[in-house]
């Protein structure tokens, strides 16, 4: 492809990630399970809806209730954060407080890739089979990812290339946020105008969908290796402590 993708959780040149886990008081639900009525590739894009649609000037760490009808409705999503690809190490924490009965979605590590370019004028026109071939192709440098929560480890991510929770998203559009938007702020392209929609946009990454966790207090760790050469150009570690209020 002419032009590199973006890694994300977190996403031209920057890193966005996020993660889960299970413990005896949540579980980490498969990608077999169809949670909540979504696949997991399903799941994705409405991340990055979200996630891209954000602004600078407001980010959240937590969605809003409310993404879909019916018990997809309880879902939230956990923010990850913004980081330059080229690194080194980074370690963050984040405080949040949910309600009782809320299902986490959420990536451990994931990049996506579309067509917007600075200047407007030079906005690529790659179909979204080839972006999706520049999301895969670039997802064979991430070489470890990991995820505990409360100490226990999650179980299957060893290898970021064969585990279940890897998923493509479909073809999917976003808008991004009337004011300071994300593109424009910290993915390299300032001459990203307010309120566009793009299309398309394709995403590839290890998600989590947690189920609800337990009232009390939490710790979800989880982090991520980009490798290129031979050399990690990137190591995450993040924490979450959430609250979990009670009913």
């Amino acid at each position: 492809m002419a032009r590199p993708g973006r890694f994300g959780l977190v996403l031209a040149g920057l890193m966005l990630l996020a993660g889960a886990a299970s413990s005896s008081a949540a579980e980490v639900l498969p990608p077999s399970s169809l949670p909540y009525g979504f696949s997991y590739e399903e799941w994705s894009a409405k991340w990055w809806q979200w996630s891209l649609g954000q602004s600078t000037n407001h980010l959240e760490l937590v969605g809003r209730p409310g993404i879909c009808e019916g018990p997809a409705s309880r879902v939230r999503f956990l923010e990850g954060v913004y980081l330059p690809i080229i690194g080194g190490v980074t370690t963050e924490t984040n405080h949040v407080t949910l309600n009782a009965g809320t299902p986490l979605f959420f990536t451990i590590l994931a990049n996506y890739d579309d067509n917007t370019t600075c200047p407007l004028s030079a906005f690529t026109s790659f179909t979204a089979d080839e972006l999706a071939a520049e999301v895969v192709g670039e997802w064979s440098y991430v070489t470890e990812t990991s995820c505990t929560i409360d100490g226990v480890a999650v179980a299957g991510l060893a290898d970021p290339a064969t585990t279940e929770y890897l998923a493509q998203s479909p073809a999917f559009s976003y808008t991004t946020a009337e004011r300071d938007n994300v593109l424009a702020g910290f993915f390299g392209e300032p001459c990203i105008p307010g309120g566009l929609t793009v299309y398309p946009a394709v995403a590839d990454g290890v998600y989590l969908m947690l189920s609800p966790l337990s009232p009390g207090r939490h710790t979800i760790e989880f982090g991520g290796v980009v490798t290129v050469g031979g050399t990690p150009i990137l190591n995450e570690d993040i924490t979450y402590d959430i609250t979990v209020l009670w009913e």
